[in-house]
């Protein structure tokens, strides 16, 4: 702003066919339009080649605070603040030479000042004519305080986050660059609230939101005026430090911000205590560029969640190697779904009370042509987020249908075939539609398909995205609740999500035997499935004493290495073939 006022004092000069030639070529002309320049609230001064007052007409006294009498005669810079005075009186000795100006007949925006000395923003229009050979001026002039205001308030509400009034994900990540772009080091903290979905599932999503607000308070409190705050979105933060401190200087003052954070909080009647995982990236030392640094920040946040959780954990090389490889399979998961690398086994599941095969859940593998045939555990990680999740999960959810025809018209009675779900088929609105017509097209019904999900989706995705399940449900489709019993909120759970089957989680199973822990949670999940009216299957079986000791305890349905093993559609149809009798053989192998 102030380069324009400088540049607008200094350079208005006259010519005829500017602003000023085509309204007249005097200042009796402008002080004929005043009626209509009071009605708009257009305050309209003229000067002469001296810059003294000529005509100050009386929406400029309400502009300025300067009556007409006061101001005739007296010097332009009544109006003008001080630092630009200079540059105003040697424009004016310019203009009376004969110099030219391109902003003659431009609107332009500048300060001035009023009788009380305040500034404030004005719009501009300059025009000069000739009279007698001597030079005039002329400026209609238009206070745009409010408008300012407005703009200013607009630009903030774009700029912050609506909740916590601090800066929103697109303004901070500008003010890293910025802050980067000057060359300083800079130390990025990224953090995220442990268990704070459990506070919004148990206590409401308005105690939810005064808790971040409450949050956002003490972190103004503590920070110091240069750092740079913002909301990445979510319970997800990020502070960005101007700082030349060493790395252990950095960590203490992470470690004390993570203190100031686990404090309690008085929200809405309710003692909450809020921990965090912090991770930290500096630059230029890990990276120069705010996007990878960024990265690099959250991908330390996540180690220190997955070590526990409430821990500090700064960027280092071994999650720079993490990174490398995770992008090489990145590249390799989009090169495997083009060459259609993927592969299906079938899992046989048994009920002991008669053992007979009551359905086979689709395994997916991915048989790389250097790495061979890959485990879930060494790729599904990274799939689970990856931009081809939603072809593949449909690839898995088609390719179980048809192999489920293929094995009944060999003549093999499988009741149904179980897939899982990843969270991308969730983002889709069609997701009802596409399962239902996926059976019609293999004329099959919603009751031969059960498809799992497991309780991290459950639990990441809202109302709205889990609302296909309830429509697959009502038609007929099973859902099953994959894992059941390992995560934080499994309970929570079976009251968002339309479940019709339990799955209870091999590491359960395991130790039934000889565990009274998990033989006392085991009971518990059969008692909550009885109680609900679900079905309950468990993985992991691989000897008759589980297999003995599930049945005793109620739970009649399981699947694992006693029954059959991951396999082929080929090999499950041949195993499978008369299932009393190989499921009779296989229980004997093991026992």
């Amino acid at each position: 702003m102030k380069a324009i006022a400088d540049s607008v004092w200094q350079t208005a000069v006259a010519d005829d066919t500017s602003l000023g030639g085509r309204i007249g070529n005097a200042s009796d002309v402008l002080i004929d339009r005043e009626k209509f320049a009071e009605a708009s609230g257009l305050g309209i001064v003229t000067a002469d080649s001296d810059g003294k007052v000529t005509s100050w007409n009386l929406a400029a006294e309400r502009i300025f605070g300067i009556a007409r009498d006061i101001a005739l005669g007296q010097s332009m810079e009544i109006i003008i603040p001080e630092r630009f005075r200079a540059a105003h009186r040697a424009g004016i000795q310019r203009i009376a030479a004969g110099g030219t100006s391109s902003l003659l007949g431009q609107t332009i925006e500048v300060i001035a000042i009023k009788a009380d000395g305040s500034e404030f923003p004005i719009a501009l229009s300059l025009a000069s004519w000739k009279s007698e050979d001597v030079v005039h001026f002329g400026a209609f002039i238009l206070d745009i305080s409010e408008r300012r205001s407005a703009e200013m308030k607009l630009e903030h509400r774009a700029k912050h986050d609506q909740l916590t009034r601090l800066l929103g994900q697109q303004a901070f990540q500008a003010e890293l660059r910025a802050a980067m772009a000057e060359g300083n080091p800079v130390a990025l903290i990224t953090f995220d609230l442990d268990g704070f979905k459990n506070i919004n599932d148990s206590l409401g999503h308005a105690v939810g939101d005064a808790l971040l607000q409450s949050l956002a308070v003490r972190l103004r409190a503590i920070a110091e005026p240069s750092w740079i705050i913002g909301r990445m979105g979510g319970d997800e933060f990020a502070i960005a430090v101007k700082t030349d401190a060493t790395p252990r200087e950095i960590l203490f003052l992470a470690r004390k911000l993570l203190k100031s954070l686990s404090g309690q909080f008085n929200v809405a009647g309710h003692q909450l205590h809020l921990f965090a995982s912090l991770g930290i990236a500096l630059a230029p030392v890990d990276s120069s560029d705010p996007d990878e640094l960024m990265t690099l920040a959250d991908r330390a946040m996540l180690q220190a969640k997955r070590r526990g959780g409430r821990k500090v954990r700064l960027f280092d090389q071994t999650m720079r190697a993490e990174i490398t490889a995770r992008r090489m399979l990145s590249d390799a998961l989009r090169t495997a779904q083009h060459a259609n690398e993927w592969e299906l086994l079938f899992q046989p599941q048994f009920d002991l009370r008669d053992l007979k095969c009551v359905g086979a859940e689709a395994l997916l593998r991915w048989r790389h042509p250097e790495w061979g045939l890959m485990k879930p555990s060494a790729f599904l990680p990274v799939l689970e987020t990856h931009s081809v999740a939603y072809e593949v999960g449909q690839w898995v959810l088609a390719e179980s249908c048809r192999r489920l025809v293929e094995w009944r018209k060999a003549g093999l009675a499988i009741p149904r075939v179980s897939c899982n779900l990843f969270a991308a088929q969730f983002h889709s609105s069609s997701l009802a539609d596409r399962v239902l017509q996926e059976l019609a097209n293999n004329d099959l019904q919603p009751s031969d398909l059960e498809l799992e999900i497991t309780e991290t989706i459950a639990l990441k995705l809202d109302k709205t995205s889990l609302h296909p399940l309830f429509e697959l449900k009502e038609s007929g489709v099973g859902v099953a609740l994959d894992d059941f019993g390992t995560g934080f909120a499994s309970l929570t759970t079976l009251t968002r999500a339309p479940i019709t089957q339990l799955k209870i989680d091999r590491r359960f199973v395991e130790n039934i035997v000889d565990d009274d822990h998990s033989s006392a949670v085991v009971a518990g999940m059969v008692a909550i499935s009885e109680r609900l009216k679900v079905g309950l299957i468990a993985e992991g079986v691989e000897t008759s004493d589980q297999a003995d000791q599930l049945r005793a305890m109620g739970c009649n349905v399981v699947q694992g290495y006693l029954f059959g093993q991951p396999m082929s559609a080929e090999e499950f149809e041949t195993v499978v073939g008369n299932s009393k009798q190989a499921c009779a053989k296989t229980a004997d192998k093991g026992s």
